[in-house]
């Protein structure tokens, strides 16, 4: 998931540095990835035992899984609005 969320934010910045209106349908694709990575590592945290009686640790990785996920919805919102400026067209 992180390393998706890496690769969304360099494409996202190349994007927006290089006007590129193409990138914003591959964005969306990660992010959907994403967004299943998300599900998936949440429902594994949900089903996990607090080991030494502390949900802590717990919490704090989902509150981690949340703003990687956070952070696709972002690159993904940048590389929309850069082919909004070049093309015109709102996808």
């Amino acid at each position: 998931m992180l390393d998706r969320c890496r690769s969304m934010v360099a494409l996202c910045l190349r994007s927006l540095s290089e006007l590129d209106p193409d990138a914003g349908p591959e964005l969306k694709r990660k992010d959907d990835v994403v967004d299943d990575d998300y599900d998936r590592i949440y429902q594994q945290l949900i089903d996990t035992q607090p080991t030494g009686g502390s949900v802590e640790p717990i919490i704090l990785m989902v509150l981690v899984i949340r703003a990687l996920e956070r952070i696709a919805d972002h690159a993904t919102n940048v590389g929309k609005r850069v082919s909004y400026v070049v093309t015109g067209v709102r996808s």
